[in-house]
């Protein structure tokens, strides 16, 4: 029997199989492709604005800690004559001369709703660091104070001098001989030499007097409200006009001054506890018995549309509505003036 060796023919699949995918399922694909493409661009989108979101509020965290951290610093040293806030001071410095502040009275001062965005102000007067030493005698109160060292004076910066007994306020006005034995004359414009309340013994300490003015007012920018400092201004000068710019982003400050009605009238017999808090300008409102201050700060984020509306916020005793999107948070310390209690 012979078996014919016959050839298998190729298997050709339908001719429907080779003709790709249909206008349908193209569709379905492209639907299911938009899904994705729109499901990640949300999640971006959402990151993006969540990240936009915690940027701006630790911003605002950030600023407002930076702007009472510097105000409590000053503040803490308002009414600082010498080593002894009760020691008599006296101001030597001519209320002609540009150097001239009423240092010895209101060490703590402040305007009520003058300035930027009904915002107050606060003023702090007072010694800074200690920056010589007597090294000797003076021989009388209207001679050269004799000190080891230069301190980094400046000729016309006002000066303390103190012995824990008594103080003055002088402007330096000239500096004489060459370390380690100089001398600093005290007088007004024009080297005229002023009498101090004595003549200051061995280890008295010079101190440089300051004044400084916290205020609102416009940033750099000035879409950009900010907290300013203007440190010993000279005449015509004002804290929003000539402070320099601390941190911005800080829309409104409110100040509030803490008495203690317990005191008397001058502010002695103070336990350093405030019994009521009032604004500055209050009719009843005693400064020589103040002892605490409590600072509000309204800090805002620097960039808008940070919510999807605008967020109601309270600020002391209001509720503004904004017209903006951007968030806000209130920042608040008491600060006892540690040299005007007790």
């Amino acid at each position: 029997m012979r078996l014919l060796n016959k050839q298998v023919p190729q298997h050709h699949p339908h001719p429907r199989s080779q003709q790709g995918i249909t206008l349908i399922e193209l569709m379905i694909a492209l639907v299911i492709g938009l899904l994705a493409t729109g499901a990640m661009l949300k999640v971006y989108v959402d990151s993006s604005r969540l990240y936009r979101f915690n940027e701006g509020l630790a911003r605002i965290q950030e600023n407002g800690r930076f702007g009472l951290e510097f105000i409590r610093r000053d503040a803490r040293m308002a009414g600082f004559w010498g080593c002894y806030h009760g020691a008599d001071l006296t101001n030597r410095i001519s209320p002609s001369s540009t150097g001239y502040i009423s240092y010895e009275s209101n060490d703590i001062t402040g305007t009520n709703n003058d300035g930027l965005n009904s915002s107050d102000s606060i003023t702090f007067s007072g010694a800074g660091n200690s920056v010589a030493t007597v090294s000797s005698n003076m021989t009388s109160a209207d001679s050269a104070i004799p000190i080891s060292s230069t301190g980094n004076f400046e000729l016309g910066e006002a000066l303390l001098i103190s012995d824990c007994e008594t103080a003055d306020i002088f402007q330096l006005t000239s500096i004489g001989g060459s370390a380690p034995s100089l001398t600093l004359i005290h007088g007004t414009e024009g080297n005229t030499s002023v009498e101090l309340s004595k003549a200051y013994a061995a280890g008295s300490r010079l101190y440089r007097v300051q004044q400084i003015t916290f205020c609102i007012a416009e940033g750099a920018n000035p879409a950009q409200p900010s907290l300013r400092q203007l440190v010993n201004p000279t005449s015509g000068q004002t804290c929003q006009d000539h402070g320099d710019e601390l941190v911005e982003g800080i829309e409104n400050m409110q100040v509030l001054f803490g008495e203690d009605t317990e005191a008397n009238d001058d502010g002695t017999n103070s336990d350093g506890t405030a019994n009521r808090y009032l604004s500055f300008g209050a009719d009843d409102l005693d400064m020589d018995r103040v002892v605490s201050v409590r600072i509000f700060l309204l800090a805002r984020s620097l960039n808008d549309n940070l919510t999807t509306e605008p967020s109601p916020y309270f600020f002391v005793d209001q509720e503004p509505a904004p017209d903006d999107k951007r968030l806000r948070k209130v920042f608040t310390t008491t600060i006892t003036l540690r040299n005007k209690s007790g």
